[in-house]
């Protein structure tokens, strides 16, 4: 059994319930987090999330699902966006969309960061939501065909992009830190886009240089 349905107020209490657990599991693995804490987070009783809700791993569910779809519809226009672009015009462009919704949405890259390292990632539920997106960026980049590679080396560059983007942005405390910035500061967000530049575009414009 999954999430209980009501009316509006119903929708509304879930919604609040869902924010308290956006923040939660963007800051503690799946196994580490709890319905309590998800309670404390959102200043309410855990027996409301009881409620709405049928367990921990039906809120994790229906988050993963959701943030899934909506970074890969999102994934989508911004790939369009970029057809016909040149490899510098595009990348940049790219990275500027991508970087927005992580500005729009941090807890969703912190949250995989956190389960995506774990040691059992296929025993989190909503894990597949995870899996499928990022299989699914990979199959929509090779269908718009901007990219200059066969399809090995088009899957190995995505891989490392979608690797390193979603680690830079899940892990900005730490990485920031290191490089003695403000994770929340325009500044880090430059570096990142900077180095993504520095690292990828190269790659590209060898790859186009070769047709």
């Amino acid at each position: 059994m999954g999430e209980k349905k009501s009316g509006k107020k119903g929708e509304a209490t879930r919604e609040m319930i869902l924010n308290a657990a956006r923040t939660v599991f963007s800051r503690h693995p799946y196994h580490a987090a709890s319905i309590r804490m998800i309670a404390k987070q959102g200043g309410f009783y855990h027996g409301l999330i009881r409620y709405h809700f049928s367990s921990k791993a039906a809120i994790f569910k229906a988050l993963a699902e959701k943030s899934s779809q909506d970074l890969r519809a999102a994934n989508k226009r911004w790939l369009k966006e970029t057809a016909g672009l040149g490899p510098r015009e595009g990348l940049s462009l790219y990275l500027d969309r991508f970087i927005a919704h992580y500005e729009d949405h941090p807890e969703v890259f912190r949250t995989m960061v956190q389960n995506i390292s774990q040691e059992d990632p296929l025993g989190i539920p909503g894990y597949d939501h995870l899996a499928e997106l990022l299989s699914g960026s990979r199959a929509d980049a090779e269908e718009t065909n901007i990219l200059p590679f066969d399809k090995d080396s088009a899957t190995r560059f995505l891989e490392t992009f979608n690797a390193l983007i979603i680690h830079y942005l899940g892990s900005a405390t730490a990485e920031a830190r290191l490089l003695g910035l403000d994770p929340d500061s325009p500044a880090y967000l430059k570096w990142v886009k900077d180095t993504m530049m520095f690292i990828f575009l190269p790659v590209l414009e060898k790859a186009l240089s070769r047709r």
